[in-house]
């Protein structure tokens, strides 16, 4: 799609569109205001297991890391949220309050952030550090239960090796120095057991000394994994909502609001068989346009829509003026033309059409006659405000027929009019008749051009059997409104019965759509 036909459709739904902006942005701001705000507040803590001297120096911070991301699913567990509940007495479900919940870690870092969303500021903040307290409570109780067993274990072995030092220390001063003078005569069993002892006293010193290595190093490791989980900033009461955020909600509103009114107005478009422009008549029919009208304001009596009288310097007169020139050039080399004007359907403004085309041809010095032949619905004779009858029908039953006694003078000087006269109960067999023939060549031979109104070309037969009687047609369609199917079969009826048409009148266009002079070559 062009964009200028992008433009076109935007302009001719713009109401729509606009109807969908206001909607759709109202709305959304209504339901901003009138929600319940939301607050956040957000919790850090830090996962730090230090380094041990004795590996790499990378390996804690790369421990740390790692272990932030179970810390983080374990804040997110059913369980501890259930105790954070009953803790608090907090009025949701554990289920609902993961959903208010959000806990990540921070990228490359050792922190984790806890976020908790409730109405209640105060409660937000209450929440997302009791979460963290109570991660690092049981953080700490589960490294406790995981050193306890080995601790317990080496202080039990360490008791023990200290009593059998003890024992042994006894036992060897029990034996006695070898080197006091008092022992020159010890025995010699005696001098190998004190040696046995002193050998198994410095085993157990040895060992002793292990095992106190051992304890300590599990003290160690126990204090630096049992506090390796920190609160590093405190949740702090918020003091704004986070939700709604009424002024982005509103422009998000009215950008969806127009993406909607927009999308809708080319569904419509596509949806819509309707003729409207030019391009589309061309398409459809594959005739030119000879003019584009758009609809005559203020016609609250059909003599009101007579605009080239009333207003003749009007812009709307020039579409009619426009007309004339492209029939003009349609019909070069014809000293003489007649022309019907008709419609597809009925209510498109063929007569309207037919009576300002009229005034414009006379206002240009032509002799104009315009025939009202329209024998079912006749309206001509109201624009002019003359009387119907005697008319045409009148003519056609009169046994000597005089065409001059039943032409009216109107205000419009070189313009003539033959009303319709009385309705007959025959139509179609009126103007199908010899006489008929005979008075509309006589009408021919007393004007520069006659225009012939009718009754539309799908009603009834009269149009097409006046089509038969006539230099050409013009066939007039009520932009917007007549749709594709109807106009293919006004055109089809008519060229069934080999009809020259001449080209199409777009009228009531809306403004914008068409303009005024489109010429015809």
């Amino acid at each position: 799609m062009e964009l200028r036909e992008f433009i076109s459709v935007v302009l001719r739904r713009l109401w729509l569109i606009v109807l969908a902006i206001a909607l759709v942005g109202g709305m959304t701001y209504a339901l901003s205001v009138s929600s319940t705000p939301i607050y956040s507040a957000t919790a850090t803590l830090h996962i730090d297991f230090g380094a041990d001297p004795r590996t790499d120096p990378y390996t804690g911070l790369r421990t740390s890391e790692a272990s932030a991301k179970t810390y983080v699913e374990m804040m997110k567990s059913t369980d501890l949220l259930q105790e954070v509940i009953n803790t608090l007495a907090l009025p949701v479900s554990a289920k609902e309050l993961q959903g208010a919940l959000n806990v990540q870690q921070i990228r490359d870092t050792q922190l984790i952030q806890v976020s908790v969303e409730d109405s209640n500021p105060g409660r937000a903040a209450a929440t997302a550090n009791e979460i963290a307290r109570t991660l690092m409570e049981r953080n700490q109780t589960a490294q406790r239960a995981r050193y306890e067993p080995d601790q317990a274990a080496l202080d039990a072995e360490i008791a023990d090796l200290e009593q059998k030092i003890e024992q042994t220390q006894i036992a060897i001063t029990a034996l006695g120095d070898p080197l006091d003078p008092q022992n020159q005569n010890m025995p010699e069993y005696v001098r190998m057991e004190r040696t046995r002892l002193q050998a198994e006293l410095t085993r157990l010193q040895t060992i002793y000394v292990m095992r106190l290595n051992s304890a300590e190093d599990l003290r160690l490791a126990a204090a630096r994994y049992e506090d390796n989980v920190t609160l590093f900033s405190e949740a702090q009461t918020p003091t704004s909502p986070i939700k709604p955020r009424i002024l982005l909600n509103t422009i998000l509103g009215l950008l969806s609001g127009a993406v909607l009114g927009v999308s809708t107005a080319f569904l419509l478009e596509y949806l819509d068989d309707t003729i409207k422009t030019q391009e589309e008549v061309s398409a459809v029919l594959d005739l030119p346009t000879l003019g584009n009208v758009t609809r005559i304001p203020g016609v609250k009596e059909l003599k009101d829509g007579l605009i080239a009288l009333k207003e003749p310097r009007s812009p709307l007169v020039e579409a009619y003026r426009a007309l004339r020139t492209n029939v003009q050039f349609s019909l070069v080399g014809n000293p003489s033309a007649s022309i019907l004007v008709t419609s597809a359907g009925p209510k498109e403004g063929k007569s309207t059409t037919l009576a300002n085309l009229g005034t414009v041809m006379a206002q240009a010095g032509k002799r104009i006659i315009l025939a009202d032949t329209d024998l079912r619905r006749p309206t001509l004779h109201e624009f002019f405000e003359v009387p119907r009858e005697p008319g045409l029908t009148d003519l056609l039953l009169d046994e000597e027929p005089r065409v001059d006694d039943y032409l009216r003078e109107t205000k419009i000087p070189g313009l003539r009019l033959m009303p319709s006269g009385p309705l007959p109960p025959n139509p179609s067999e009126l103007l199908s008749s010899p006489q008929a023939g005979r008075i509309f060549e006589e009408l021919k031979e007393r004007a520069d051009v006659v225009l012939f109104d009718s009754p539309p070309v799908l009603a009834v037969t009269d149009a097409t059997i006046l089509s038969t009687k006539v230099r050409g047609v013009l066939l007039v369609l009520d932009a917007g409104t007549t749709r594709s199917d109807v106009a293919q079969q006004g055109q089809e009826a008519l060229t069934q019965v080999g009809a020259t048409i001449l080209g199409v009148v777009l009228n009531r266009q809306k403004k914008g759509r068409g303009g005024y002079y489109h010429y015809y070559y």
